[in-house]
C-alpha cells in the first residue's frame, strides 16, 4: 500500500510491521519493540547508487512475530528473552536480505508482464492491463507469505532448541539499550561513507554490540 498508492501508512517500515505482527499473534507489545529495534538499526541508512536494502518490511514481520511468540510458546525465563530478541532479529535480517533477492529476481522475470500490461493500457483495454499488473502485485504478495511462514515455522523451532542451551549466559537486553544507540548511529554514518563494504561493516557491529551490551562480563 505504501510503494503502489497514496495512503502511505507507513506498514512498510518495520516498527509498524512488527507491531502488526505481534497483533496477529497475539502480543503487539513485544512485536512492537523487536520492530522498533530493527528500525533503529536501519535508522541513517539512504540507498544511493542504485543498491538495494532488505527487505524490511518482511524483515520486520518475522523479527516482531517471532519475538512476540516464542517465549510464550516456550515458557521461555525472563532472562532468556534476551537471545529470543536477538535471534528474532537475526531472522528477520535474514530474511529481509532473501526476500530482497527473490524480489529482484522476480523483476528481472516480470519485465513480460508489465511490457504486456503497458501495451493494454495504451490500446485502451484498462480492465485487461490492471488484472495482468495485480497478477504480477499477487506474485509478490505470495512469494514474500511463503518466506516469511517459512522463517516463522523454522525460526521459531530453532529458537525454541537453541535458547534452552545456552540459558544463564545471556543477561536481560533491554536494559543495555541505551548503550546500544550510540553503536547504531556509528554504524549507521559508516554505512553511508563506506557502501562498498556496508554488509561487512553492519554485521560486524551488530555482533560487536551482541558481545559488548547483551553477554554478562
Amino acid at each position: 500500500m505504501d510503494n503502489r498508492s497514496s495512503l502511505r501508512l507507513m506498514v512498510s517500515q518495520p516498527i509498524c510491521a512488527g507491531l502488526l505482527a505481534g497483533l496477529a499473534v497475539g502480543n503487539p507489545r513485544d512485536g512492537f519493540v523487536a520492530g522498533a529495534l530493527l528500525q533503529m538499526l536501519f535508522l541513517g541508512v539512504v540507498p544511493v547508487r542504485g543498491i538495494a536494502d532488505p527487505d524490511l518490511v518482511l524483515g520486520g514481520v518475522v523479527a516482531g512475530s517471532l519475538f512476540a511468540r516464542a517465549p510464550g510458546a516456550m515458557h521461555a525465563e525472563a532472562g532468556a528473552r534476551g537471545l529470543v530478541l536477538f535471534l528474532s532479529l537475526l531472522f528477520g535480517l535474514a530474511v529481509g536480505i532473501v526476500g530482497r533477492a527473490l524480489y529482484r529476481l522476480w523483476e528481472r522475470r516480470s519485465y513480460a508482464f508489465t511490457a504486456g500490461a503497458l501495451r493494454l493500457a495504451s490500446e485502451g483495454r484498462f480492465a485487461r492491463a490492471s488484472a495482468l499488473h495485480f497478477t504480477t502485485v499477487g506474485v509478490h504478495f505470495a512469494a514474500g507469505f511463503a518466506v516469511t511462514a517459512l522463517a516463522f515455522v523454522v525460526g521459531g523451532l530453532l529458537i525454541s532448541v537453541l535458547v534452552p542451551a545456552v540459558a544463564g549466559t545471556w543477561c536481560e537486553p533491554l536494559n543495555s539499550l541505551p548503550a546500544l544507540l550510540p553503536f547504531v548511529g556509528a554504524g549507521a554514518l559508516l554505512m553511508l561513507n563506506l557502501t562498498r563494504v556496508r554488509l561487512f561493516l553492519f554485521f560486524a557491529g551488530f555482533c560487536t554490540v551482541v558481545l559488548v551490551a547483551f553477554f554478562r562480563g
